[in-house]
């Protein structure tokens, strides 16, 4: 059964537009990017029929265009292949597995200039690998990321809709809120829940159907396994594999902490740094990168030297690094205990979901440039035109030692974010308090 998702809703945008691009779907392996579309061309009511092109299936459906890629030639042989219909404004054609077809891609700018009334959709995992080998003018096709469920999509999937709708938005509050004591306690014990299962869409379905954090380690261990059958995929000789293979573990260990290219794993610098970027490329992971914070775009001050990885999904990383559903359940503090990773990797991952956009894809924090410096502000994004400073903080908050110093330093942003275990939000001079299952959006 299909859980729905956040991204329905930009679907359905995307297909009501009247000057629509096709669109290709971005995203890890096994996120949901194929059960989303099939679920828009089969359960929305927008379209008469789904033609789905499985190019890792049926291989054998690129010789559709192996020759010419004019769109209504195209459309005939699909039409001859499949024994479907395919109608401008009735028919969702979609292209999966589209890595294995590069001249399936290249066609979609045909399907602009000669069918723009034909909705397509491409989706495929590793795109990142093809698509710099693929020509494809700008403002022929637009793209969506599909990332694993947030917090939020894994309470409606787990049949807490209500719940989810009771958290208020840090972003966009004013005054103070007080969350119920038995609120504020449901949302700790569904976060830690959260925390296990994760957000990929079989290890939530998983636990839905079974309630079993056991059989959904189990879901866990066979996308932690398909991601390393991966590497010989993207990964060229034999070194650069077994560094690969050692750096997904040590990225998932790692995250949230400052890292290194010569201390990660013990190898070659050089060849690790190409490990992150693979692993970056296919989505595995996310690295969160240091910036001045001078002014907008963030990325115009990234230090390249200093790196902090989130992993994919929260419930991934904790089964890689062997913990198990007992030792989070029995913690008091999320934020506190596993040396904070688990929160930052939450908060990440969130950010990730919710503020998608072009200069938001990318993760920025803040570490003072000065020698010897310990400041760091955990998290920075862009939102209406300023710059908006998140901490994660499991102490006390007077001693929100870097937010303080950030603030004072920039003296035009006018607001600063502090996530802690605590029920009610309120704001203290320049910085807002708020419980670490806040909405970011």
């Amino acid at each position: 059964m299909y859980i729905p998702r956040s991204i329905d809703k930009n679907l359905v945008s995307w297909v009501e537009r009247p000057n629509r691009l096709p669109l290709i779907l971005r995203g890890a392996r096994q996120v949901g990017k194929t059960a989303a579309v099939m679920a828009l061309g089969r359960s929305s009511g927008l379209f008469d029929n789904v033609v789905k092109i499985d190019f890792e299936e049926e291989p054998g459906l690129a010789r559709v265009f192996a020759g010419s890629l004019k769109a209504e030639l195209i459309v005939r042989d699909l039409e001859a292949v499949t024994g479907q219909p395919i109608k401008a404004g009735k028919t969702l054609l979609f292209f999966d597995e589209v890595q294995e077809c590069p001249r399936a891609i290249s066609a979609l700018r045909y399907f602009r200039e000669q069918m723009p009334k034909l909705h397509v959709v491409a989706a495929g995992s590793l795109l990142e690998f093809v698509l710099g080998d693929v020509s494809m003018p700008v403002g022929r096709v637009e793209y969506m990321y599909v990332r694993p469920m947030s917090f939020g999509e894994f309470l409606h999937a787990t049949g807490r809709g209500l719940l989810d709708s009771r958290r208020p938005n840090i972003i966009s509050w004013t005054g103070a809120i007080s969350s119920s004591a038995i609120e504020a306690e449901t949302l700790d014990s569904a976060l830690k829940e959260y925390v296990i299962v994760g957000g990929m869409p079989e290890a939530v379905s998983t636990y839905v159907n079974t309630k079993s954090f056991i059989e959904t380690a189990r879901v866990h261990d066979r996308l932690l396994r398909s991601f390393r059958d991966d590497i010989p995929k993207y990964a060229q000789g034999d070194l650069q594999r077994a560094n690969l293979t050692q750096s997904l573990l040590a990225l998932a260990v790692s995250v949230a902490q400052q890292i290194t290219y010569t201390k990660l794993v013990d190898d070659d610098a050089k060849r690790t740094k190409l490990s992150v970027q693979l692993l970056e490329q296919a989505m595995v992971v996310s690295i969160a990168r240091a910036t001045s914070a001078a002014g907008l775009p963030l990325g115009a001050g990234v230090s390249s030297k200093t790196l902090k990885p989130i992993y994919l999904d929260v419930g991934l990383m904790q089964r890689a690094c062997g913990r198990t559903a007992g030792q989070v359940l029995e913690s008091k503090n999320l934020l506190a205990d596993f040396k904070g990773q688990i929160a930052e990797q939450v908060i990440g991952q969130e950010l990730l979901v919710q503020r998608g956009g072009s200069e938001n894809e990318q993760l920025y924090f803040w570490q003072r440039a000065e020698r010897g410096s310990t400041a760091e502000v955990d998290f920075l994004l862009s939102c209406d035109g300023e710059i908006v400073p998140i901490e994660v903080k499991s102490g006390p908050s007077g001693r929100l030692r870097s937010l303080h110093l950030f603030l004072n330093s920039h003296s035009d942003i006018s607001v600063g974010y502090c996530l802690q275990q605590r029920v009610i939000l309120e704001q203290v001079g320049k910085i807002r308090f708020a419980p670490l299952w806040s909405r970011l959006e």
